[in-house]
């Protein structure tokens, strides 16, 4: 799916698109290990207990980070593109009303981020980090190499979509209020990639 592009785009996209999964495995292991992640740190005014939802509110605001640097990143390639742009005959396939699909199926999602936080191991704490974190690499492995749309909740909130065309090209897509003109732009290297960005009107 991000076959050409940079390293970058890949990365952060994986890791907010299993956002859920990351909140999931902290609360089933706290739960399940008898909060393990518990820590009280002593200092001159009071005693500050660190629980779980201290832990999973520092989670969101790395999460929240990351997905705002990957939308600022997105939105740039198409405001401030130094990639190619695609020509006026080539443009119909990515018009809004043309597009094939719109941030793939409900089925993905919930293998690729239910499932891997479902699947502890209860009998050691270290086991099932290192379990876990396997089990990320391998799903990392397979979006890489897979054409199938994987659904990203945090972008879509944030408002950008993940859209495939009838030709089987990948297509960021967001809507605003500046909308002039049509245009799309190319992601990552012209001879590889099959990722493009637009903006459709608000």
């Amino acid at each position: 799916m991000f076959y050409g592009t940079k390293w970058f785009y890949k990365v952060l996209y994986f890791i907010t698109a299993m956002s859920p999964a990351y909140f999931l495995f902290l609360l089933q292991i706290d739960d399940k290990f008898k909060h393990p992640f518990n820590v009280k740190l002593n200092v001159k005014v009071a005693t500050i207990d660190l629980n779980i939802y201290w832990w999973c509110g520092l989670l969101f605001v790395i999460l929240f980070f990351l997905t705002w640097v990957l939308r600022r990143l997105l939105v740039k390639q198409y405001t401030l593109s130094s990639t190619n742009q695609v020509l006026s005959d080539d443009k119909e396939p990515f018009k809004e009303a043309e597009l094939e699909e719109k941030n793939g199926n409900v089925i993905s999602f919930l293998l690729g981020n239910i499932l891997p936080a479902v699947l502890i191991i209860e009998g050691n704490l270290s086991a099932a980090i290192i379990v876990f974190i396997i089990i990320q690499v391998l799903i990392y492995v397979l979006i890489m190499k897979s054409t199938d749309i994987f659904p990203n909740i945090a972008l879509v909130i944030c408002g950008i979509n993940l859209c495939k065309t009838k030709d089987n090209k990948y297509l960021f897509t967001f809507k605003s209020k500046m909308f002039t003109e049509f245009k799309v732009y190319q992601l990552g290297n012209p001879e590889k990639s099959k990722m493009y960005i637009t903006m459709y009107e608000k």
